[in-house]
Formats: structure tokens, sequence, C-alpha cells
């Protein structure tokens, strides 16, 4: 190592000075490469700044960046545009103080620019632009919601209530793709927009979407309502199994061997049972009356008339009784026993959202062999290269008893499961350009962002090694002067070669170790180190 630092050193000094100027610059210039190719190889992360605009709003964005100097891309036909991430928030805040985008609506910063002499009917209408624009924004910022639009009709206020015009709303909304709203977030859409307008009722907010259909429901819609939302539970339910299932057997069979589909129909309605029973058999006494009379009547003199007292003897025609046989005596019992019976009440009510009965269908795929050509026989005429093997009924009914445990199979509750065993038809694709090109697209789709920073690398690193690296080499090398033969000829005897040269190898040794001093000391190092080798 030490001999090539001297080597390179002593190299460089043996170079006139435009040579070591030409070096430097070289070497400076293949240096600085490797961190441009690198910057140049990573290119500056671009996000989304505003999307779905106007070619106003998108004209007017453009000119605001161009007098900031911002680096931008217009994408999706003019309506998108991409600025650098790392100011991409303040952008946005520097173009919202400006308005832009002017189609997302004003909110309430209108009154912030309201002069004088404007008229009620003006405040009016700028009061509904700007509760519009805030609502606007609001429900904007639901992560499903690409852009909305709000309309109010807010009727003038009327002496009588019976001449009062209710307040209206319509809200349109355009969705990202794939992410579409549920039925209570439209639901809390129509709640916002009525509880932020005055004297506006839920019923008269009406939600649509970018295609023209109606997405919120009335009051007079409740029970349809109902029936989406029981639908979507009943949907979710049925996803829910499949899900159990196409898992389990994915792991088994492997992916794209079986197919599997359940229907299962739910209970909503709600059913309260109450009952009173009662229990003869357990009585207890819970309270008790007893009463007893005793009466008793003396006998009177002889010549007084009398008789029994009550209603006979007071009779025209009766017969009076003279004198007394002796005192009678009359008794009366009463007797009242309350019982408490034993009595029990039940409320039942019973939950909604059972499963009434369960109905599964599942495909299984069997194996496939691979068919041998016998020899005389050509490959055409082989219709596939594999053959369809079924599946044994004992693996099929482990299978099926796998599926009647995940999905909670119940024959009291009348549920079916039907397994079949067929061969799936799979798409043929032809090995050539088409397949390449798509498995070159998606490889450079994935993985295309972290292999061009490498490859820009790897050129750098071929730059070290196929120039630094030789013109390093090069320089290390030790430099030997070159023999001048004489133009006439060689000379025949060495005594003739001294005559035709006028000084002898003594003093060209001399000069030559004068004029080069670094070389000459090389060489003699060299010679040194020769001799101790031997």
């Amino acid at each position: 190592m030490a001999t090539f630092s001297e080597s390179l050193v002593t190299n460089f000094q043996a170079l006139t000075l435009g040579q070591r100027i030409g070096v430097v610059v070289i070497l400076a210039l293949a240096i600085a490469t490797i961190p441009m190719l690198m910057i140049l190889g990573k290119e500056p992360e671009l996000v989304i700044l505003f999307s779905q605009l106007d070619s106003e709003d998108t004209r007017a964005i453009i000119q605001e960046l161009g007098k900031q100097g911002v680096t931008y891309e217009i994408g999706e036909g003019g309506n998108t545009i991409t600025v650098p991430a790392e100011r991409v928030h303040e952008l946005r805040l520097q173009l919202a103080s400006a308005g832009l985008p002017e189609s997302a609506g004003v909110g309430f910063e209108i009154f912030d620019r309201t002069g004088l002499g404007v008229t009620p009917f003006t405040q009016q209408m700028n009061y509904r632009r700007a509760l519009q624009g805030e609502l606007a924004r609001t429900i904007g910022q639901i992560s499903q919601v690409d852009r909305v639009r709000v309309h109010l009709v807010i009727p003038e206020k009327r002496l009588f209530a019976s001449e009062q015009k209710p307040a209206q709303a319509a809200v349109v909304l355009t969705m990202k793709r794939g992410n579409p709203l549920g039925g209570a977030q439209v639901q809390g859409i129509v709640h916002l927009v009525a509880s932020s307008v005055e004297g506006l009722d839920p019923g008269q907010v009406t939600v649509v979407n970018s295609h023209g259909e109606v997405l919120s429901k009335s009051s007079a819609d409740k029970d349809a309502l109902m029936s989406s939302t029981q639908i979507d539970t009943q949907r979710r339910v049925e996803q829910d199994l499949e899900h159990r299932v196409q898992t389990m057997l994915d792991k088994v069979l492997g992916r794209d061997s079986s197919v599997v589909r359940v229907t299962a129909p739910l209970e909503f309605r709600q059913v309260e049972i109450t009952e009173e029973i009662f229990d003869p058999d357990s009585q207890v006494v819970r309270s008790e009356n007893k009463s007893q009379e005793k009466v008793i009547e003396q006998g009177g003199q002889q010549g007084i008339q009398g008789g029994a007292p009550g209603v006979g003897s007071n009779l025209p025609n009766a017969q009076k009784t003279i004198g007394g046989k002796g005192p009678k005596e009359a008794k009366r019992k009463n007797e009242t026993v309350n019982y408490e019976v034993n009595r029990k009440v039940m409320k039942i009510i019973e939950p909604t959202g059972l499963i009434k009965q369960l109905s599964v269908a599942v495909l299984v795929d069997g194996t496939y062999e691979a068919v041998e050509i016998k020899e005389g026989q050509a490959e055409d005429a082989v219709s596939a290269d594999k053959t369809y093997v079924p599946r044994s009924e004992q693996e099929m009914e482990n299978l099926l008893k796998i599926v009647k445990n995940a999905v909670g199979f119940s024959e009291k509750r009348g549920d079916q499961i039907e397994m079949l065993n067929v061969p799936f038809t799979t798409p043929e694709f032809l090995e050539g350009e088409e397949g390449m090109t798509a498995g070159v697209q998606s490889f450079l789709a994935t993985w295309g962002g972290f292999l061009k920073p490498i490859l820009f690398f790897f050129l750098g690193v071929m730059v070290l090694w196929f120039v630094i690296r030789p013109m390093a080499l090069n320089l290390s090398k030790s430099s030997a002067s070159p023999v001048v033969l004489p133009q006439t000829g060689l000379p025949a005897t060495v005594t003739e070669y001294e005559a035709q040269i006028s000084v002898t190898p003594q003093d060209e040794a001399l000069k030559l170790a004068t004029d080069n001093p670094a070389t000459a000391a090389q060489v003699i190092r060299t010679w040194i180190k020769e001799e101790q080798k031997v």
C-alpha cells in the first residue's frame, strides 16, 4: 500500500502543470458524477395539491404557483395538480388565503370583505352562500367523499305559521372510487345539515350522488331504510360465514381450489311475550275472619198474646200463641278465609337477528396428474397437459364435517349443506409477450421506485471502477524513458554505435537523472530491492 501511494505521488509529480490540472479536473468531475447520478435517480416526491378542479381554478392555481416558482405537474386531463410533498400544506394555506380554488365554495370569510351600501337582499344571499360553503367543507372531510355541493332553500319568514313554508336542502356527493357511503353515514350527513340550518327538518334534506341516485330516506321511508339495513346485516353475516369456511379450505386445498356461498336469512321480528302462571297447589292463607252470634228469647205470661218473632206472627190470619213454652235460643256462625294463590309473571323479549335457516353450497376442485405422451403420439393430440382426478368419498366426508362445524350446522333448525366435487375451468394464458409484459409492468409498479436509485448508484460505481481506477493504476506505474533508435539504421558493432553517439552512456544517465530526479530515485530504489531479493 505504501509503495502504491509513493508511486502515485511520484508519477503525479512527474507530470507537467497542465497535465496535473487536467487530472485533477477529471477526478473532480468523476467524483461529482456519483452524487449527481443519485440525485437524478431520486425524483422529488409529488403529492396531490388539489384534484377534480375546474378549468378556471386550474388556470388560476397554475398562475399562482408560477409566481412563487413552485415545481408542479398537471394530471388527469388538467383536473389534478401535484406539488412536492414538503410544500403541500404551505401551498394549500397560501392558496386558501387567496380564495383558491373558488369551486370549493366560500365560507363565512365572505363577510370579511363586506363594504358599505350592501342591501338586505345581498346580505341574505351572502349568508346563504357562506352557509352552503361551510357545510360543503365540513361534509368534504369525510374520507369517502371526493367533492360535495350543498344547496339551501330558506324561505322568508311569514306572519302566520300556516303560511310559513318549510326550509329545504339538497346535497350532491361525488364519491371516491371504490368507497361508497353506508346508510348510517348518509343519515349522519342529513342530520348534520338539518342541525346547521334553522327551521330545517331532516325529512326535507335530500342527498344524491353524482349519478343522480337518491341516498337519503325520509321519515315516510323508514320501513324501506330498515329493510336496507337488515339486508346489509344479513349480507355481513353471510360474508363472515363464507370467510370462515373459505380461509379454512384454502389452508387445506390451496387457493382457488374451492368456492363457498352461504345464505342465512335472519329473523328481524321483535317478539315480546308476557306470561302469568297460577299454581293452585301452592296456596297460602292471606286473611281469616270468624264471627259467631247467639240469641236467647224468654217465654211470656198467660193471656198475653204472643208469638214467635218474625214475619209469620205478624200476618193477619196468623195464629196467636198465648203463653210461652220456655226460652228459645238461636245461634249464627260466620267464617271468612282469604287464600293467596302462587303466581309467576314472565316477560320474554326474543333477540332479533337470529338465523332462521342456514344454506351452504361448497364446490371443491379435484387434483390433477400430468399426462405422459406416448411414443408416436403428437403433442397436439393431447387435449390437456393434465388430467382431472376426483377426490375420494372419505376426503369429501371429512371436508363436509369441517364445514358443518365451521358454520354451526343445526339439524333442528333445518340447515342444509351441499358439497360437490367438480373440475374447475381455469383460463389458459399464453406464454409470450403478453405474459412477459404484464409481469414486467407489475414488477415495475411494485419495485420501480426502489430500483431506480439503486440503478444510478451502480452507474456511479461503474464510473469509479472503469474511469477513476484505470487512471489511478496508470499513475501508479513507473515510467521508463523510451530508447530512441537512429534513423539511418542499426550499427553493425558496438564500436560503430559508440562512434555515432557524441556522449557516453554515463553522461546520458547523469543527464536523465538530473532532468528527472524522482524517476531516477525510483529506478535506483527498484534496483536495490532486486539486489536484496537475490
